[in-house]
């Protein structure tokens, strides 16, 4: 044969190479079922020549790869736009902030958030240039951020019988639920001072240890509640509307507050008070202890401002070494209550002793759906020694829980992660924010 046949012939069979599998090809066939690995690095980078090429056998595909294709017969698609895999649902991602595309169930049973977070966009022109967050451009969810979102979908969204409602807001009639964090210390029973635990970043506390014996302490010093207070007095300033001109800052959500003063008086439910609540608050009562009614009254003016049994269902603890704060995460049940008074006892605490009334001095500050509630209790009694507790606690709406937990349920778009990191992160702030004590 002339060595110009020789290379016609050549030509003939050299063949594009194939791929462990193109985007087209499913990734369980046989053709994909090898997996791929980098070439280990030579000096010289390989080549190949007619004279070897036509030596393999050639590779036929059932479709041409997607870069060999025209242009003009496929329609132009996004290269970094999430990919449709084979048994996952196509729900659209949310580009800048967290989506929950699926519910798993945990080793309990119980629903479980799957763990997806946003994509983000390709900004060639930023300053890494071509960047992506993750090799998978996958943003993993903040881990725990992601465990209290775990906490609160099971607690919360998965309620029935129940009512949601706005942050600060209190129940009509039936079980309002209530979701809030305090800011205070975890206290080691065995020596009354801050539990120490060998880490350097917050955590959730395990209740599964049994030496682990722990109170949670919510109070805080009169100098850290009134810088506390001059802290969120500048955020209510800053987050309201600049006159056209003055700010080239972008739009904020205002802040908004209320100053009230009121007292609360404590009674013990009788068991007939106890029998009239709602089945949904009856499962979770503590029976070593009897629930109690606040009576909610106005300072000035004496008006009776809300009749209000709480009932505590769960709560979590997060130590926070970094700061002089750790915080707890509570879910209650609050009920309005519209039963006769006058056949229940006030509060004892202690021998017997009464318990004393309480006045309290609050501001809330209102932002989007959180509340937060800066407290200063003390004693009505004037002639009482008690010195003045001094709280500070976020809320969060449970009713934009549930909506946007169900829209996760049922596998569309939704901000529930996001929701749960604003609260998050708004105690994180508050709690960073007092340096000393």
């Amino acid at each position: 044969m002339s060595a110009s046949a020789e290379k016609a012939r050549a030509r003939k069979g050299v063949k594009y190479q194939k791929l462990t599998h193109s985007p087209q090809e499913n990734p369980n066939s046989d053709m994909a079922s090898e997996t791929a690995a980098p070439n280990p690095p030579t000096t010289n980078p390989p080549t190949t020549s007619p004279s070897t090429a036509n030596t393999k056998p050639r590779i036929r595909f059932r479709e041409v790869p997607i870069w060999a294709q025209s242009a003009r017969k496929r329609p132009i698609q996004n290269p970094f736009a999430p990919a449709t895999q084979t048994g996952q649902s196509n729900i659209p991602q949310q580009q800048h902030a967290t989506s929950i595309l699926s519910v798993g169930h945990g080793s309990n049973g119980q629903g479980r958030l799957a763990d997806h977070s946003a994509r983000s966009e390709l900004d060639p022109t930023g300053i890494l240039g071509l960047w992506e967050p993750s090799i998978t451009n996958v943003i993993p969810a903040e881990e725990l951020s992601k465990a209290i979102s775990d906490y609160l979908f099971t607690t919360v969204v998965n309620m029935n019988g129940v009512q949601f409602g706005p942050a600060g807001g209190t129940a009509s009639h039936g079980a309002m639920v209530e979701v809030e964090a305090k800011i205070g210390q975890i206290i080691d029973k065995n020596t009354n001072d801050r539990i120490r635990i060998p880490v350097s970043t917050e955590c959730m506390l395990s209740r599964n240890d049994p030496n682990l014996r722990t109170a949670f302490r919510s109070s805080m010093t009169e100098t850290q509640h009134r810088r506390l207070n001059g802290f969120l007095n500048q955020a209510l300033k800053d987050s309201q509307p600049q006159p056209l001109g003055e700010s080239s800052r972008k739009p904020r959500v205002p802040l908004s507050y209320v100053h009230t003063r009121e007292t609360d008086t404590f009674y013990d439910l009788s068991d007939k008070s106890i029998s009239s609540l709602p089945p949904s608050v009856q499962q979770y009562l503590d029976r070593r202890s009897r629930p109690k009614l606040r009576i909610t009254t106005d300072q000035k003016t004496g008006k009776e401002i809300a009749k209000i049994v709480k009932v505590r269902i769960s709560d979590i603890e997060i130590y926070s070494p970094q700061t002089l704060f750790d915080w707890r995460v509570s879910v209650s049940l609050e009920v309005n209550y519209d039963g006769d008074v006058r056949d229940l006892v006030e509060s004892t605490e202690g021998k017997d002793r009464r318990r004393p009334d309480r006045n309290k001095d609050r501001v809330s500050y209102k932002h989007s759906h959180y509340q937060i509630d800066l407290t200063q209790v003390k004693p009505a009694d004037t002639d009482s020694k008690t010195e003045k507790e001094h709280e500070l606690e976020v809320e969060l709406s449970s009713q934009a829980i549930r909506e946007q937990g169900l829209l996760a349920m049922q596998g569309q778009e939704n901000k529930y992660l996001d929701l749960i990191k604003g609260f998050v992160d708004n105690v994180r702030t508050l709690a960073r924010h007092c340096k000393e004590g």
